[in-house]
């Protein structure tokens, strides 16, 4: 069965507050009628999927009918094991390149990208964000240096309008924002863009619907 607030969170529309102050000419140039509205929709969608289940696949159809909605299981599923990508995928760590330079093909072995070749999922995850703007909704993804090469890619392409993360809260009603954003920082090259593009806490929420408290509350 689906989470009502997970479908409410990935159906619902992207508010303009939300968008980087460096997408505005880009949304224009895409959605030349966003620009005026308080929210608006886009209308292609990728449900990235880190986990090995078909989870997402329970959300597709609960889009309206002009939403063109794609579930990619980026690492595989359970049902095909020959496809399963375990491994880790931190190209941005200042020693893989002593791997690299070691020549041992065995060393390469679990390289996430190398693994990637072996499907066409992630050529289609390109493909989605060639084709216009997207926003990034992260949930029960901690941002670790596991994926950071593909999260670099994502988070840093041309075509990212914003990456709104969703949190929990713990046993004391903490939640998890400063933590999450701190995991998203590390993922970024360009640090004026991490800045921009992820949308701040008062405008974030749990994955259980509740508002996160502002800094100053």
């Amino acid at each position: 069965n689906s989470n009502d607030r997970i479908l409410n969170a990935i159906t619902t529309s992207v508010m303009h507050h939300e968008i980087a102050e460096s997408s505005r000419m880009l949304i224009q140039e895409h959605i030349p009628d966003a620009i005026s509205k308080e929210e608006f929709t886009i209308e292609n969608v990728t449900l990235l999927n880190f986990n090995y289940t078909n989870t997402a696949d329970r959300y597709t159809g609960f889009f309206n009918s002009r939403t063109k909605v794609e579930v990619n299981h980026i690492h595989g599923t359970l049902e095909n094991l020959n496809n399963i990508i375990f491994g880790y995928g931190d190209e941005m760590d200042n020693h893989f390149q002593e791997l690299v330079d070691l020549n041992e093909n065995e060393l390469l072995k679990n390289s996430k990208s190398i693994k990637y070749l072996e499907t066409d999922s992630y050529k289609k995850l390109l493909r989605f964000m060639e084709e216009g703007v997207f926003q990034v909704l992260l949930m029960g993804h901690s941002c670790g240096n596991s994926d950071r090469t593909l999260l670099n890619t994502i988070f840093e392409h041309k075509n990212c309008i914003s990456i709104k993360p969703f949190c929990y809260n713990d046993k004391n009603g903490q939640d998890n924002y400063s933590e999450l954003t701190r995991n998203i920082y590390r993922n970024f090259k360009d640090k004026t863009l991490f800045r921009d593009r992820v949308v701040d806490k008062s405008l974030c929420y749990t994955l259980d619907g509740h508002k996160l408290y502002k800094h100053n509350e």
